[in-house]
Parts: structure tokens; C-alpha cells; sequence
């Protein structure tokens, strides 16, 4: 049986079909596989269908099999998603085009944390002024102590600033990029590159060996506000892809912030502009944790009458063998994956749930320590 996963791969290949008409025609058939089943007339009544197009349609269906072009598609690379996959971030998927394919590389965890907890995306001019690289590794610090994903593009400047400054407070990151996930670029990020994809996880939706170009950056932009619940901008000029993001980001409904900064300095300006057309300001370290104070996945305020839970709180038996491996001592992934005799992206997959648990901490290094009791 051709699965919908195999619909998604086949009609993203179809001539005059982007990422908006992908999504129509789902929306409108209730599925990919029906719209494959469908008449000439019914592709009539979606918008941006005319008679060429409806007519290349049916020639394009009548010339392929869903199933060969699914099968192709993972010999050559097997790690993608589609939106019929369960690991595809929901959010992302209710922006008006979202990607057919999205290409990962990393803790694929993060993506499924991304719905019960919330992202960050901190974009930015790649040439920042010490004011904004400092309040950057600022607010990211604090994000990272209350479990906020953060997003980026691993661009120079501001984005580099986010994601290590995340990584090095124990935080969790993505990085969207303009590449194939096997690429480097630029290639003074390289080692961060190859850091975010043991610690973190990069996305793309360009396939193995995409090679960079101009058109892919701002493209790249609106999956960079699709993940994410809030987008703030630290520095900017008046003219900036930053920019870019913050429009998309309102487009999708999605909160934006800007730092405030000098009139004397160029690249506060395109963040003035933001605050003049409506943006909220950053006048904290904490103004985005007091935001997302209400959104699920940050931490609440103990209550210190309330009878003290168990420990360790009921756990399936997958996760209560990973938790019994690991004591106040850290512990490397690679001694886990030994002494469990399980595979690595399920030990991951444990390691993540227990993290978000408060159970366990990852360290540097990919190693992992038993947290305290309470």
C-alpha cells in the first residue's frame, strides 16, 4: 500500500507545484493520496490551478509511481520528513508553505520537544556590535536555564552568538540552513556546525550536497519563524534578512521582540523600526521568560505547601533502564549505548524525555548526570 509519506515526496516533484499549492491540495482533498485519485475538473477548483497546470497534473500522475519515487528518495537519503510523518513539527506546519521535505541532521528529539516546549528564534546582522553580541549571550542564557529551544540560522554574527551561547549553557538549539545539512557554510562555523548536529539539530529542507545560493537564505527564513513561537531581533540595520524573519513571523501570527538600542548605531535602526511598527521590547534579561511564562514547558513556580512528589515519578520500563544506568557521576553516550545494548537514537530519544523530566542534565561532551533529589 503507497503511503501518504510517499504522495508528499511524489507531488513536491511535480512542475508548478511550491510549497503553497502543496498544501492546498491537501487541505482540499483531505489528503495527498486523494488529491493523486482526483479528476482534471476537481483540480480546477483549487486556486492557482489553471488548465495548463490541472493538464501537467494528469500527464505528471499518469508518468510516475509515488511508491518507486519514495523508494529513490531514501536510497539517496533516508533522513527527511514529510508533514505525514510524525516527527514533522506541527508548528511549522501551519504556515501557509511549509516544506514538503525537511532534512534533519541530529537529536531528531528536539523536533517533538518543539510541541511541549517552546522556541525562541534569535536572528540577527551578521557584523553585531559588542552591545549586541553581549545582550544576546545574555537573554539566550537565560532561555536556556528555563528549557526554551532556541532557532537560528547559523549565520555569522548574531546567529552564532545564539546558538553557542545556548549550547554552552546546557540549552537545547536547532539551526535552519540555507544548505544541504551536509554542507558547511560559512566555513568559520564549521566546528559549531558539527557541535550543533551531536548537541543540537540541523534542518534543511534542500537535499544532501545543496550548495549555497542568495535565494536560499531568505526562503530559509520562513522556516526559522514557522518553528518558533516568538522571534526576536537583537541588531539589525535598516536593511536586513533579520528583518525578513520578523515580517514572516508576523505573517504566521508569532510574537516579535526587538532589543532597543542606539540612534548613533546602524545596526539598531532596523530594530527601532520594528518597535515603531508594533514590536515588543526587550527591557530585561527576562522580558521573553515573564512572556512565555503562560505557554506550556517552562517551568511554574513550586509551591512550597504542596506534599513533595515521588521519586522517581512512574516511568515506563524503556526510561526507568536508562535512569537506573546513570548516577551523580557523569556518564558518556557511548558507555550508555554499551551497558544498555540499545541503539543509539533510542537512548537519545530516553535521555531527551528524561531531561525534560528534570531527572537527568546533559553535560558537555555528550555526557549525562543523575540529577539531585529532591
Amino acid at each position: 500500500m503507497t503511503t501518504e509519506r510517499a504522495y508528499w515526496v511524489a507531488w513536491s516533484r511535480a512542475k508548478g507545484v511550491g510549497p503553497i499549492l502543496l498544501k492546498r491540495l491537501s487541505h482540499h482533498f483531505g489528503s495527498l493520496a486523494a488529491a493523486w485519485q482526483a479528476d482534471g475538473a476537481e483540480f480546477l477548483e483549487i486556486e492557482g490551478i489553471g488548465l495548463g497546470l490541472g493538464a501537467s497534473l494528469l500527464d505528471y500522475r499518469d508518468r510516475v509511481d509515488p511508491a518507486r519515487i519514495l523508494a529513490d528518495q531514501e536510497e539517496q537519503n533516508s533522513n527527511f520528513w514529510t508533514p505525514a510523518d510524525p516527527d514533522y513539527p506541527a508548528l511549522l506546519y501551519e504556515i501557509t508553505d511549509p516544506p514538503p521535505l525537511l532534512y534533519y541532521r541530529g537529536r531528531t528529539e528536539l523536533a517533538t520537544a518543539l510541541q511541549t516546549m517552546p522556541a525562541v528564534a534569535i536572528v540577527g546582522t551578521r557584523a553585531p556590535s559588542e552591545y549586541g553580541q553581549r545582550w544576546t549571550r545574555r537573554i539566550v542564557q537565560q532561555l536556556a536555564a528555563h528549557d526554551v529551544i532556541v532557532v537560528s540560522g547559523l549565520a555569522r554574527g548574531i546567529d552564532r552568538q545564539a546558538h553557542s551561547q545556548t549550547l554552552d549553557s546546557g540549552g537545547f538549539t536547532i539551526a535552519v540552513l540555507g544548505t544541504g545539512v551536509d554542507l558547511v557554510y560559512p566555513w568559520s562555523n564549521r566546528a559549531l556546525q558539527e557541535r550543533i548536529a551531536q548537541e543540537g539539530l540541523l534542518l534543511s529542507e534542500h537535499p544532501h550536497g545543496t550548495p549555497p545560493d542568495r535565494g536560499h537564505f531568505p526562503r530559509r527564513n520562513r522556516i526559522i519563524a514557522g518553528l518558533s513561537r516568538v522571534v526576536l531581533v537583537t541588531e539589525a540595520p535598516a536593511r536586513s534578512g533579520a528583518l525578513i524573519t520578523a515580517q514572516l513571523a508576523n505573517d504566521y501570527g508569532r510574537e516579535v521582540f526587538a532589543l532597543p538600542g542606539s540612534l548613533d548605531n546602524p545596526c539598531s535602526l532596523g530594530c527601532l523600526e520594528l518597535i515603531r511598527q508594533g514590536a515588543q521590547m526587550i527591557m530585561a534579561e527576562t522580558t521573553l521568560i515573564q512572556e512565555l511564562g503562560q505557554m506550556p514547558g517552562l517551568d511554574q513556580p513550586s509551591d512550597p505547601q504542596a506534599p513533595p512528589d515521588s521519586w522517581p515519578p512512574p516511568l515506563s520500563p524503556d526510561l526507568a533502564q536508562v535512569l537506573t544506568a546513570i548516577t551523580v557521576e557523569p556518564i558518556k553516550l557511548d558507555t550508555l549505548v554499551e551497558q544498555l545494548a540499545q541503539p543509539t537514537g533510542e537512548i537519545l530519544s530516553s535521555l531527551m524525555q528524561l531531561e525534560l523530566m528534570g531527572l537527568v542534565t546533559q553535560l558537555p561532551g555528550m555526557r549525562y548526570q543523575l540529577n539531585s533529589i529532591p
